[in-house]
C-alpha cells in the first residue's frame, strides 16, 4: 500500500492488489475517500467517503486535480497502463 503523495495531512495511497479504473485512497486521519482520476480530459470524481465534512472533500478533490498527473503515472507504474 505505497503513499504516493502526502499533502498536509491528506495521504494518498494506491492499493498494490487494486483494480482498475485508475484511483486512489485518500486519509486524513480515521476519514478516508475513494477518488477516481479519470481519463484524459476528465478531472478527479468521487467514488465514495467516509469521515470527511464537505470542506474536506472539496480539499481532497482540490489536491486531486492539482496533483492528477503524478497519481495517474503512480497508478501506473503500480498497475501498468490503466489497471
Amino acid at each position: 500500500m505505497p503513499t504516493v503523495h502526502r499533502a498536509g495531512n491528506l495521504r494518498f495511497v494506491i492499493f498494490l492488489d487494486d483494480h482498475g479504473p485508475p484511483h486512489v485512497h485518500v486519509f486524513s486521519g480515521r476519514a478516508e475517500a475513494k477518488i477516481l482520476l479519470g481519463s484524459d480530459g476528465e478531472g478527479p470524481e468521487l467514488e465514495w467517503a467516509r469521515g470527511f465534512d464537505r470542506a474536506g472533500l472539496r480539499r481532497v478533490l482540490v489536491e486531486a486535480m492539482a496533483s492528477r498527473a503524478k497519481l495517474r503515472a503512480a497508478w501506473r507504474r503500480v498497475h501498468g497502463a490503466e489497471g
